[in-house]
């Protein structure tokens, strides 16, 4: 597949995926040995765990939106920068829902074979989500002296 393919594809999944939720596209998108070195620790590998974030994301949040700022792509890779914006309205991994909304910058890393993704990876800045959902206070009071940095 050609570069702009793959650009193609890495928006598709933004879209489809993490906004829209269609895991009828999953066929069509990724290899069924898929691995995502973010989400398949926790959902499995392959189209399985492609399902798994899907089902996840429906059941924490709402509203979700998303807006690419950047697709770079050359070779087999390509990197998705974006802003994701949501409502969190269910289970996070043991928090309930409150209704707060939030948005995070992430940053997909996507490797192609044969036009569909094998492999994924994932940067979010995951400490300013849980502040804005007022999991965290904004700021921390610490110290750093020789006595509590030590190994």
């Amino acid at each position: 597949m050609s570069i702009e393919s793959n650009k193609v594809i890495a928006r598709r999944i933004v879209q489809e995926i993490l906004v829209e939720g269609r895991e009828e596209s999953i066929p069509e998108l990724f290899t069924e040995d898929f691995y995502s070195h973010a989400w398949s620790p926790m959902y499995g590998p392959g189209l399985g765990g492609a399902a798994g974030i899907i089902r996840f994301t429906k059941g924490a949040f709402k509203n979700v939106q998303c807006e690419i700022l950047d697709v770079i792509a050359e070779e087999d890779r390509a990197a998705t920068f974006f802003t994701y914006y949501a409502e969190h309205v269910g289970d996070m991994f043991g928090l309930a829902g409150e209704g707060r909304s939030f948005k995070e910058p992430i940053v997909h890393i996507l490797r192609f074979r044969d036009g569909k993704v094998c492999e994924h990876w994932r940067v979010e800045n995951e400490l300013s989500m849980m502040r804005q959902l007022g999991r965290l206070p904004e700021s921390f009071e610490y110290e750093a002296t020789a006595e509590n940095m030590k190994y």
